[in-house]
């Protein structure tokens, strides 16, 4: 079976399930393509979209926040918006190099057998052309978050790929159909379904052994709010504890916490891909509600807490993890560093929301998209 998944480069999450699905595919003998559906784009478009989307997520969470809400409102009481997508089609050109100039060209000559969309305007450039009977492939939109997102509603798929099956009845009524809802969960590496000794990861990491540790993360773009989240937390943790501040791609922050903050008892990072490898050595993981760090963590089985640092789906996803008990959730720093503060001392509390999670999220979700894949598509 040969596979396209196209993502997009908003952020790391959506490729992050792109390179989950595309390691469990290959595994199985599958030839597997990760595409930014962005690229389909001019260059110039291309490079606005991402960096606007980083600059507002970083630097005005709030107006974020407040566009987000305003395309929930519209998406519950406005129809299909054709007009723009027909747009958003008439872009695909000059993106690809050479001969491959739009998407249609690209699938065909691709010869693939199924589509997996995992940002949503891949999926509704996959949706204009399925309605304009150019493509007849397979295709599936995958939700990256525990919300039906704006614009969600308005694709034309085979099947929705949903986190949870909770979340069946909030997705049809948003109008899609019961029947294309499908809850795989939200796909993740191998990694994250195994647990190594906490030692052995902390001896690697080069992390003291006989410190209780938090792991603070704010995902690959590392909002600016968490540099006042973490000047609470390295004075309220008891004092033989360590604090790994991840900035991801945020280099300002990394250096502005390097210099305002010199105590033993933090650690600053820059972007890792290791994230694995300290959960592993963490007694706690305390991040942003992004789909996927909050799916990573919840299915290593690591005790979690979470603030929203970023209004807008990722409320949705915090709700929903407090809904199911999978985590705690503090949004000011001094509460959030009094919850820590708590969690560190309580073992039975820790080991509490551990086991939830891991009970909530024991299945491997690319094994359940890869089930639906065999069955709608006909191909093993």
């Amino acid at each position: 079976m040969r596979i396209l998944i196209l993502s997009g480069n908003t952020g790391e999450g959506h490729n992050s399930a792109a390179r989950a699905m595309q390691e469990y595919f290959c595994a199985r003998g599958c030839t597997c393509r990760i595409l930014d559906g962005l690229q389909f784009l001019s260059r110039p478009k291309n490079e606005f979209i991402c960096k606007s989307h980083v600059f507002l997520y970083r630097k005005l969470p709030m107006v974020y926040g407040m566009g987000y809400r305003l395309e929930e409102y519209q998406a519950q009481r406005q129809p299909y918006q054709k007009k723009l997508n027909a747009r958003a089609a008439r872009m695909t050109r000059r993106s690809l190099p050479r001969r491959k100039r739009d998407l249609q060209t690209y699938l065909e000559d691709g010869g693939f057998d199924a589509v997996i969309c995992v940002h949503v305007f891949a999926a509704k450039l996959m949706s204009e052309l399925r309605r304009s009977g150019a493509n007849h492939i397979p295709c599936f939109f995958l939700a990256t978050d525990y919300t039906c997102s704006p614009g969600v509603n308005q694709l034309d798929m085979d099947a929705w790929l949903i986190p949870h099956p909770e979340l069946i009845p909030e997705f049809e009524s948003y109008g899609i159909p019961r029947e294309k809802l499908i809850p795989t969960g939200i796909p993740v590496g191998t990694a994250f379904y195994t647990r190594r000794p906490r030692e052995e990861a902390r001896r690697e990491l080069k992390l003291p052994e006989d410190r209780p540790i938090a792991v603070l993360s704010c995902g690959s773009m590392g909002a600016a709010s968490m540099g006042r989240k973490v000047l609470a937390l390295v004075e309220a943790l008891p004092k033989d504890a360590l604090l790994v501040a991840i900035c991801g791609n945020n280099r300002t922050l990394e250096r502005n916490l390097r210099a305002l903050i010199h105590t033993p008892r933090l650690q600053v990072l820059g972007f890792t891909d290791r994230m694995s490898d300290y959960m592993d050595a963490a007694d706690l993981f305390i991040t942003k509600p992004g789909g996927l760090s909050t799916t990573e963590a919840a299915t290593k089985g690591m005790p979690l807490v979470l603030f929203n640092a970023v209004p807008g789906c990722e409320t949705r996803n915090l709700e929903f993890m407090l809904s199911i008990g999978c985590a705690v959730a503090e949004n000011g720093a001094l509460s959030l560093a009094r919850c820590v503060n708590q969690l560190l001392e309580e073992p039975e509390q820790r080991e509490e929301l551990a086991g939830r999670c891991k009970a909530e999220f024991s299945q491997s979700a690319a094994g359940c998209i890869y089930e639906t894949l065999c069955r709608i598509v006909g191909k093993a």
